[in-house]
Parts: C-alpha cells; sequence; structure tokens
C-alpha cells in the first residue's frame, strides 16, 4: 500500500487512523476489568437508556442507637449503682420506614429526583428500685418506681437535580426538609403530703416533653453506578448539607394525688431557638434485574448523621427555658425494594 505524505507547515505528516481518547479509555478498561464486568453496560449511561421515568419503593430497617455515654441518670438510692444511663435514655431502638424515589430524565440528559422518606421510633422502659431511686428527674419527690417512654419521628422530603459527570458518575445538589419530633413521659409514682397530720396518699407525677426539629436546607452529593455482570450492577453514594433547624420544645407537668390533679393538667411552657445543624450520609446497594431494563430489586446499607439537634431526653435535665440543641443523632439502616423503569 502506498502512503501518502501531506505537507502541513512545512512538517511532513503521515495520516494515522481514527483513533478516539474514549476508545483508548474503553481498551484500557476492558484490559483491567473482569470479562463478567466489560460486556454489563454502565448504569445511567446505555443501560435504561430508552427509559425517562424511574420510581423506587424501598423499606429501611432501621436501628439508632442512643448517644455513646455511660453518664447515670437513674441511680439506686441506697448503693448508688446507676440503673438508667444516658445511653439508655437516647436509644429509640429499631423501626421499619418507608422510602420513595421518583425520578424523570429530560431530553439534555439533566434529571430531576423527588425522595421522601418517613419512620416512627418508640421505646419504653421501667426502673425499679425497692430501697428508692435517685435521679434528677425526681426534683426532690420520693419513688421506687419510674416509667419511661421515648418517642421520635423522622419524616424528609427532597428535590434534587442529578447530571452525569462522566460514565456512572452522577453529581446531585438540591433543597431538602426534614422534620424530626421527639416526645419523651415519665410516670413517677410516690406518696403526696396534703397536709401535716394526715397520713400520705399515693401520687403519680407525669412529665411530657416534646421538642420539634425543623431542618430547612440544601445538599449535594455524588453517585457512583458500576456494573458487576450482566443481570447485577451496585451503587453507591455520598451526600451532606447544611440546614437552618429551627426547633420548639415544651413540657408540661401534671399531679394526681387522692385520685384529684394537685396542679392543673398540661402546665408548662414552650421555648425556642434556631440552629444550624449538619447532615451527613453515605451508603451502597447491590441491584439485581428482574426484567432487564425493566424492574429490578435492591439490597444495601446506609448510614446518617446528623449535628446540632434538640434531642427530647437532653432538655429533661437542661437548665430551665434553656433549649439544648447540642446533640447528634446517627441512623443506619438496611435497605430494600425495587425499581420500575418505564
Amino acid at each position: 500500500m502506498r502512503t501518502q505524505r501531506v505537507r502541513n507547515f512545512g512538517l511532513e505528516v503521515f495520516p494515522v487512523r481514527k483513533f478516539s481518547i474514549l476508545t483508548a479509555a474503553a481498551v484500557a478498561i476492558s484490559a483491567v476489568l473482569p470479562a463478567s464486568v466489560c460486556t454489563a453496560q454502565w448504569p445511567g449511561t446505555t443501560r435504561g437508556k430508552d427509559h425517562k421515568h424511574t420510581l423506587e419503593i424501598g423499606g429501611l430497617a432501621y436501628d439508632r442507637p442512643g448517644v455513646d455515654s455511660d453518664a447515670p441518670l437513674i441511680s439506686d438510692a441506697e448503693t448508688g449503682v446507676s440503673l438508667f444511663d444516658a445511653g439508655d435514655a437516647t436509644s429509640v431502638g429499631g423501626a421499619a420506614g418507608l422510602d420513595i424515589k421518583y425520578q424523570f430524565e429530560s431530553r439534555g440528559g439533566r434529571t430531576l429526583r423527588f425522595r421522601s422518606i418517613i419512620a416512627d421510633f418508640d421505646t419504653s422502659s421501667e426502673i425499679n428500685g425497692p430501697a428508692g431511686l435517685a435521679s434528677p428527674l425526681l426534683d426532690g419527690a420520693t419513688t421506687n418506681r419510674i416509667q419511661y417512654d421515648y418517642d421520635s419521628r423522622l419524616l424528609g422530603f427532597e428535590l434534587m437535580s442529578a447530571r452525569q459527570i462522566a460514565p456512572g458518575v452522577t453529581f446531585f445538589a438540591g433543597p431538602r426538609y426534614l422534620s424530626i419530633r421527639e416526645e419523651v413521659r415519665t410516670q413517677v409514682d410516690g406518696t403526696f403530703d396534703f397536709m401535716d397530720g394526715l397520713p400520705p396518699v399515693p401520687s403519680t407525677d407525669l412529665t411530657n416533653l416534646a421538642a420539634d426539629n425543623g431542618l430547612i436546607g440544601l445538599q449535594a452529593g455524588l453517585e457512583i453506578n458500576m456494573p458487576v455482570s450482566q443481570y447485577f450492577h451496585v451503587e453507591g453514594f455520598i451526600r451532606g448539607g447544611g440546614y437552618y433547624n429551627p426547633t420548639e420544645v415544651g413540657q408540661s407537668t401534671q399531679t394526681i394525688a387522692g385520685g384529684q390533679f394537685v396542679n392543673p393538667p398540661l402546665l408548662g411552657d414552650r421555648n425556642t431557638k434556631s440552629t444550624g445543624s449538619f447532615l451527613g450520609e453515605v451508603g451502597g446497594r447491590l441491584f439485581v434485574d428482574f426484567i432487564p431494563d425493566a424492574v429490578s430489586g435492591y439490597v444495601g446499607y446506609e448510614a446518617t448523621w446528623i449535628d446540632g439537634i434538640a434531642l427530647a431526653p437532653a432538655q429533661l435535665v437542661a437548665a430551665p427555658g434553656v433549649v439544648d440543641t447540642a446533640n447528634t443523632l446517627f441512623y443506619q439502616a438496611v435497605t430494600f425494594g425495587v425499581q420500575m423503569q418505564f
């Protein structure tokens, strides 16, 4: 074959075959990845390319441990042994949550995502001390039994704009709202003296404390998808955001002695405070195609940190009129669900 020379700016240039940078990258990836991976398609690029809508309906098996503190909250009055500490007071254990996500892809490659999550936590503890109990919750009262109930509700909405910045890599950002409402109820059984000279009567002190956090802010993050085989792919994500958190704490008390209210029911006050909060999340999922490019199932794990929040138990020991927002929450969850493309 005869080779032609082309003179360009005084230099002799030999024409070469077209060989793009993308082709070179594909060859390099094929040389490194296993054959089963190379036959798979990159999720979010060629996989499902004809689908504009994606709907995910999933569940979350949550676990929310308490703060890492063994500071005693309720102790045996005789021995001083801690029976209930700060870690016990702030742990609400496990709960089932619902996770729904819908996304739409525009012709320009930009994706809009809407996501909603909801979960309800509740726990109950009964602390008994035959010789009596000592606690800052008692306010001088004498008792050998305290009933402690703790509920927490998580509700979130987010709207994100996402754009693919590299094969399998997506950047997303947008506004998010997260509501965390907490409630602690305590019941202290003891005795009450109506007046001198009369025998004391059985009494019950009831305290109800609610803490509302409404986080409003912006978040951003990265999502990475990678094929494993023809029918499997993995997804990992990391995101974080700053939030404005107006908080409100309300507390009411009641005392029932001799079958009647000693003080009016629902007597209490409300206090507010505004603070800044940070939320970070990280997790991953494994997808399997039930119907290629149509229906997939997934299972995974995710963890969430929230710093700068008012936990209800912390308000029980806070100074009167003070809203304590110097608390950190940690959630972790096993995730599972189904993804539909259409």
